[in-house]
């Protein structure tokens, strides 16, 4: 029995066939990626590799709301107090250095002046940095304030008759006068206050400097009566003695303790209200100090 014979395909068609086959794996090979783009999921990662992990940027730090630093202008209204009692001594001490009723009776320490008190208003600036801790607010600043604190000394003449050994009495007043003014003065201080968000109280303490006028003047004037060694009378002396010195701009140092609180109005602008009380050290024998109560508005950079 004879066979069929096999159907042949002709040679020209295998090409096509190929293209057929390989159109047909590339589409097959593409419907995963177009699943995964149509449901936005991530690329596959091969077990072994690197796997890409998006990092997040770290936070930016926020500062708290007083740190940093920051100026403003301030006005105020204080009492300035100042105390002549000693301020003739030296004066007197000099004029009547070769007399014995000075070396016996020390008619220098007399106090003829006393101490008054004055008021005045006054305006400047202050300019400073704070630094957080711990819930605490430490900082340093400067404040500075144009014033004008005048005193006249109250003046009390004080007579008296005294004898020395070498037979001499002298009938003698001793006198003075003196004035002080302040005319401005800075402080500069190291703060520590409580972080309460917008409200921040304080207290500081610092070191002061200032310049001021001052005048001080003495006289001493009287009798001088000569005694024998019986008692008798032999002779008469009228005399009188007076010195004044003035100094201008002079400089005078001191210490200062201060309170108040800062409150934030909006963001880097804050009103400020405190109190201070410096106080100086003497000059020709002149104490002095200031309180003072202040408000001031300021800004934070």
């Amino acid at each position: 029995m004879m066979m069929a014979a096999r159907e042949r395909i002709p040679r020209e068609n295998h090409g096509a066939v190929m293209r057929r086959l390989l159109v047909a794996l590339a589409l097959t090979a593409s419907i995963p990626d177009a699943l995964a783009d149509g449901l936005n999921l991530p690329p596959p990662v091969l077990r072994g590799s690197d796997a890409v992990v998006p990092i997040a940027p770290p936070p930016v730090p926020v500062l708290p709301m007083w740190a940093g630093f920051y100026a403003g202008g301030q006005v105020g209204w204080g009492i300035g107090s100042m105390n002549f009692a000693d301020t003739t001594q030296p004066v007197v001490a000099h004029m009547l250095r070769e007399l014995r009723v000075e070396s016996e009776n020390q008619v220098s320490a007399w106090k003829v002046l006393g101490k008054g008190d004055t008021r005045s208003a006054g305006a400047g600036f202050f300019i400073g940095y704070n630094n957080a801790w711990e819930g605490m607010i430490i900082g340093v600043d400067f404040t500075w304030s144009k014033v004008d604190y005048f005193v006249n000394a109250p003046v009390s003449p004080i007579s008296r008759v005294t004898a020395t050994t070498n037979n001499l009495v002298y009938d003698m007043t001793v006198t003075g006068s003196a004035n002080m003014q302040i005319t401005d003065f800075g402080v500069l201080r190291v703060r520590a206050g409580v972080d309460l968000g917008n409200v921040l109280p304080y207290a500081g303490i610092g070191v002061a400097v200032g310049r001021a006028g001052v005048y001080r003047s003495a006289t001493a004037f009287g009798t001088e009566y000569a005694y024998d060694t019986n008692g008798n009378l032999i002779g008469t002396t009228p005399f009188t003695f007076t010195e004044s010195e003035t100094k201008s701009n002079a400089v005078i140092y001191g210490w200062s303790l201060s309170g108040g609180l800062d409150i934030m109005l909006m963001p880097c602008l804050f009103m400020r209200a405190e109190f201070e009380f410096v106080n100086f050290q003497p000059i020709w024998n002149i104490s002095s100090s200031i309180s003072t109560g202040r408000l001031g508005v300021g800004y934070k950079f």
